[in-house]
């Protein structure tokens, strides 16, 4: 497959709100107070209208000649509603420039000054996006005819559909098939006769990778960002499905939809021994997070016939934590309440779309809170009732908090350690104590937030 750029005229993508696109990269191009202001401020007006189209976020590292051909692509072969939004991750080939030059072809952009990863730099777009539906693309990707309408029909076709991805050349798992072409112009050809929308062709399955994946924005709202505690690429994308499926949504690939994909250019620049380590990190820190994956779905599994879930779902009660501001909540009983001072308070970083998640209570007092933190901190009379919010243990040596009459396991050491949970006391039951409380769902960490303005 070439990678020179093409001839004639670049995508012409058909978006909306000019005025909207011009000032937030003016923003961010020139760093100017005003011009990112008058930016910042158009685009919290357009976010907050949206659109009913498809939002493509598309992060990219020093492959300027594979983004210009995969926007042709979208350009050409997208008559969908749609709005493209690029997050160039600390490029030294050209990319920035390149992306300036598209200004009046009404591509947004976000310039980073450094490398936010696959899951930061897709992080930073999803924080832009306005339409109904979101999708994620690899800069290494080259889209074809009929791949969104496949796409979103298969979405569309049941509410329990929570991400899709289409099938590709270069990949790891079930979305690969195998090809023959040899050229673009040939591979445009296969794609035009593969994509025939057949719904008999969409088919769930345990793990969807992250070179295209679409889902709705509501989705997205009850699942949450990207963890970027992951580095570089690898893991991050088995997390976000994973998170997925806890919730009862399945993983469907539409395999009536082809794309063709060069595949790992980002993760190729590194030695085989750094990707290694690196890799070896992400595993450990998957691991580290989620523990025995398959037994975790089956404890959850009973719960999924009630009302939609979301990740708050899974969080525990009595803790404290924080957004993007300096303010600080205390979060019980599924409120969270603004402190009236935070200083010298330990808290947990969330994302904006987790905290809003939880609605908002009246403001607790320093005195009140510390009330609250002195009970949580006092010891558990061994057989007497558990306090709300209060960390137990059964006799096979599993940690649990009382919340709302049940027992919700913490999945992992981890997940004690992120909630600030490892700093109370333990109050020990024995199995007929514990057989008197119902099992609810298990309490999981947050993604990580390393950026400061989601």
């Amino acid at each position: 497959m070439g990678t020179r750029k093409r001839k004639g005229a670049r995508a012409r993508v058909s978006l909306m709100n000019a005025t909207y696109n011009n000032g937030y990269n003016t923003g961010y191009d020139t760093g100017h107070s005003h011009g990112y202001g008058l930016g910042f401020q158009k685009g919290s007006d357009s976010y907050a209208a949206g659109f009913d189209g498809t939002s493509i976020v598309i992060p990219s590292y020093n492959q300027q000649a594979y983004l210009a051909d995969c926007i042709e692509s979208i350009g050409q072969y997208t008559p969908e509603p749609h709005e493209i939004i690029v997050v160039d991750n600390g490029s030294t080939d050209g990319t920035a420039d390149y992306l300036r030059s598209l200004r009046k072809a009404t591509v947004r952009y976000k310039i980073s000054e450094r490398n936010l990863g696959f899951a930061g730099g897709v992080n930073q777009g999803l924080m832009m996006a306005r339409g109904s539906t979101l999708l994620f693309l690899n800069n290494d990707t080259i889209v074809t005819e009929g791949w969104l309408s496949n796409q979103l029909a298969c979405l569309g076709g049941s509410d329990r559909h929570g991400l899709v991805g289409p099938v590709t050349n270069y990949i790891s798992g079930d979305q690969l098939i195998s090809t023959t072409y040899g050229s673009t112009e040939e591979m445009h050809r296969f794609a035009k006769s593969f994509n025939r929308p057949d719904p008999g062709k969409w088919a769930v399955t345990g793990r969807l990778t992250g070179f295209c994946v679409l889902m709705r924005k509501e989705v997205f709202r009850r699942i949450g960002f990207l963890d970027e505690g992951f580095e570089i690429g690898n893991c991050e994308d088995d997390d976000f499905g994973f998170r997925n499926r806890l919730l009862g949504l399945d993983l469907v690939i539409a395999k009536d939809t082809f794309i063709h994909h060069v595949g790992s250019t980002t993760i190729k620049t590194l030695t085989p021994a750094e990707f290694e380590e690196m890799y070896a990190r992400n595993l450990a820190f998957y691991s580290d997070k989620w523990g025995e994956t398959h037994a975790l779905l089956q404890e959850v599994s009973g719960h999924w016939n009630g009302s939609p879930l979301a990740v708050n779902d899974f969080y525990p009660t009595h803790v404290t934590v924080k957004g993007t501001g300096p303010t600080v909540f205390w979060v019980e009983h599924g409120i969270r309440r603004p402190l009236e001072s935070s200083d010298g308070i330990q808290a947990t970083r969330l994302s904006q779309i987790e905290l809003k998640n939880w609605p908002s209570g009246e403001p607790i007092s320093v005195a009140e809170w510390n009330a609250k933190q002195a009970v949580m901190a006092a010891a558990g009379s061994p057989g007497g009732p558990l306090a709300e919010g209060r960390i137990a243990q059964t006799p096979d040596g599993r940690l649990y908090q009382h919340r709302g009459g049940k027992l919700h396991r913490l999945v992992t050491a981890w997940v004690t350690e992120v909630w600030n949970l490892n700093r109370h006391p333990v109050q020990t039951l024995t199995e007929s104590e514990a057989a008197a409380y119902p099992i609810g769902l298990p309490v999981i960490a947050p993604p990580i937030i390393k950026a400061d303005n989601i």
